[in-house]
């Protein structure tokens, strides 16, 4: 075996494993579907949860609805505007969730930061994110910076 042949082979092994890292790293596990009971509504995008996730074992979550984003209610930075449409924000799903003996949770994942969950929320087949969207409560996100609401 040639010097020049053995860089070769090296060179399509490195190759193939950072193929193999990358397919890794973009790839998130979801889990779900679970039924869940609303503890509290903290604010337009996010919801204190009970998760039954086994047979009498529940867990309390704050869920994050994922690629959604809703205005700030509070902040330093945050103007009194966008405070206000927050405020708006979290009455419409208040409203929403008022009455719903139980949620689903789906698409669940590990958020960015230490212990937050992302998901979606749904009662009765319909979603949260969808509708804040559609009552023009939220806006898609993505990640990346959030833009100002006012």
């Amino acid at each position: 075996m040639t010097l020049k042949n053995c860089d070769s082979k090296i060179a399509i092994f490195l190759f193939l494993i950072l193929i193999l890292l990358s397919m890794n790293i973009h790839a998130k596990e979801l889990y779900g579907n679970y039924k869940a009971e609303v503890v509290k509504v903290i604010d337009g995008d996010t919801v204190k949860l009970n998760v039954r996730i086994w047979p009498k074992l529940t867990q309390q979550i704050n869920l994050r609805l994922k690629e959604i984003n809703t205005p700030e209610k509070r902040g330093k930075k945050i103007s009194d505007c966008e405070k206000k449409a927050g405020q708006k924000a979290t009455n419409f799903t208040q409203q929403w969730l008022k009455g719903a003996k139980t949620v689903t949770v789906s698409e669940v994942q590990l958020g960015k930061y230490a212990g937050r969950v992302l998901g979606k929320l749904s009662k009765e087949g319909k979603d949260l994110g969808e509708a804040l969207i559609e009552a023009g409560h939220a806006k898609p996100y993505s990640g990346g910076k959030r833009k100002p609401w006012c």
